[in-house]
């Protein structure tokens, strides 16, 4: 029985996929200029049927027309292993979340105030994090850790670290001072450009985690972000606000307005009290003495949300990420609220802990039942070998907070974990790809939670080609023939 927490969602996917490569095999075999006739191109399932009878069936042409239409999935909840098996396939492309070079970084003062002085682009963050001030400096003696004399640039990460960084409690929905842990380069990715209705943009990959009115959604979630074969935006299909930085509004209580405090005597104040007098006693107040000075509590600096009112593509960019300390995941860009890195927290082992969270979403054990191994030797997984497994790895949460609290890294820590933590991922692939990767994940005797994964990812192949899924289910679905 398939695991129901087992998901697989589109983020994009190239729309009329199917007349798209009914273009690409047209243009191979006509000597006309075949886009002038898109007028006249057959409807998305006629140009399904053409697919088949002329390029699939019989193998009557190479497949090069199926590597036009394209298509991000994200998986969700799989265990580790699945992960590890689907990302050793090099005609796919797993990628993380990050930011343009540019995205402006905010830092505050030991106030939470900011300034120009204190805002860093996550680009210059990156090169003083890893390669130190860019003015070099002398060492005419040997360093005290032992550093040779000669010209080096002074390291930055320790002066990086103490830097305030604005964060948000997602509790109070309040900001608050964060630090930095990591600064990260993603590579060369995809980059889209959000605008949102107060003039901010924000250039991120689709699958960029942004605090939405709605909570935390990648950009293409939130958006309904539609593209073509190029990445270029086709269709918005939701309506977006993202939560900003920088809304100041008092306290909504007043017990800490002096203006609303009055001192009374202990007689007096038990007279009001009993006899109701409370009204009364407000209205015919007057005060005696003048006010000392007093100086009010400051304003709290709010998240509040802002629509995005367009996205557009901007092509291949170099692209960087933070990761950020406890309790808060998340920073400012561009005044707009982000999650950090796509990278590894313990977190959510912390929260089994501490009973926030079920065990089981965080790791996945099979169900009890009879499986065989790869030589077809059947076995029993009884329920008394799974409570087992599960104690496993409760107890494995708890050392992970035991490392944690005595100082270890996450990196370390995290070696104690069981191998099948329960992770996500987004994937990009285009429909040969696709095809090659059903052909060779998706036969009966592959591991069982991978042959699960592979039917939700077909299901999500019927609906974006109906007419070539089709033809792929009678010919080639679960029969492991050489990819096309």
């Amino acid at each position: 029985m398939m695991d129901e927490r087992f998901t697989v969602e589109v983020i994009s996917q190239t729309p009329n996929p199917q007349q798209i490569t009914y273009a690409a095999m047209h243009q191979d075999y006509a000597e006309a200029f075949v886009w002038a006739d898109r007028d006249q191109w057959p409807d998305e399932q006629k140009c399904g049927e053409l697919i088949v009878k002329n390029l699939l069936q019989g193998n009557r042409g190479h497949y090069g027309p199926l590597e036009h239409p394209q298509i991000v999935l994200n998986f969700g909840y799989f265990p580790h292993s699945t992960m590890q098996q689907m990302r050793t396939h090099r005609n796919v492309s797993f990628d993380v979340q990050c930011l343009a070079a540019d995205t402006e970084i905010t830092f505050v003062d030991a106030k939470g105030r900011t300034n120009r002085t204190l805002k860093k682009t996550i680009g210059q963050l990156y090169e003083l994090w890893t390669n130190g001030e860019t003015a070099l400096r002398e060492r005419r003696i040997r360093g005290r850790n032992g550093e040779a004399p000669g010209m080096y640039h002074r390291d930055c990460q320790k002066r990086l670290q103490k830097m305030r960084l604005r964060v948000l409690n997602e509790d109070t929905g309040r900001f608050e001072i964060g630090h930095i842990k990591d600064v990260i380069c993603s590579g060369i990715q995809p980059v889209y450009r959000l605008t949102l209705a107060n003039g901010k943009t924000l250039d991120c990959t689709v699958n960029h985690r942004l605090y939405t009115a709605l909570g935390w959604q990648t950009m293409g979630e939130a958006v309904g972000l539609i593209t073509d074969a190029k990445g270029e935006v086709t269709k918005l299909t939701k309506e977006c606000e993202l939560m900003c930085n920088g809304l100041a509004v008092a306290d909504v209580s007043l017990a800490y307005e002096f203006d609303n405090l009055v001192s009374l005597c202990q007689p007096c104040h038990d007279y009001i009290h009993h006899h109701h007098l409370e009204l009364e006693f407000a209205q015919t107040y007057q005060r005696i003495e003048p006010l000392p000075e007093w100086k009010a509590k400051p304003k709290a600096l709010i998240a509040h949300p802002v629509s995005v009112i367009n996205v557009e593509y901007l092509g291949l960019q170099m692209t960087y990420d933070l990761e950020v300390e406890e309790p808060w995941h998340n920073f400012v860009a561009n005044g707009i609220v982000v999650h950090n890195s796509f990278r590894y927290t313990g977190q959510r082992i912390l929260d089994v802990v501490a009973g926030k969270q079920d065990l089981e979403d965080v790791f996945y054990l099979r169900p009890v039942s009879t499986y065989s191994d790869r030589q077809g030797k059947k076995y029993e997984y009884t329920l008394e070998q799974r409570q087992q497994d599960w104690e496993w790895c409760q107890q494995a949460c708890h050392r992970y907070a035991e490392r944690i609290q005595e100082g270890l890294a996450e990196e370390h820590a995290r070696g104690l974990i069981p191998f099948d933590v329960r992770q996500h991922w987004v994937m990009s692939a285009n429909a040969r790809s696709l095809m090659h990767l059903l052909d060779i994940r998706g036969k009966y005797d592959v591991q069982l939670e991978t042959r699960e994964m592979t039917e939700l990812m077909f299901t999500q192949f019927q609906q974006w080609m109906p007419e070539v899924a089709h033809w792929y289910a009678k010919t080639r679905w679960r029969k492991g023939p050489l990819a096309p």
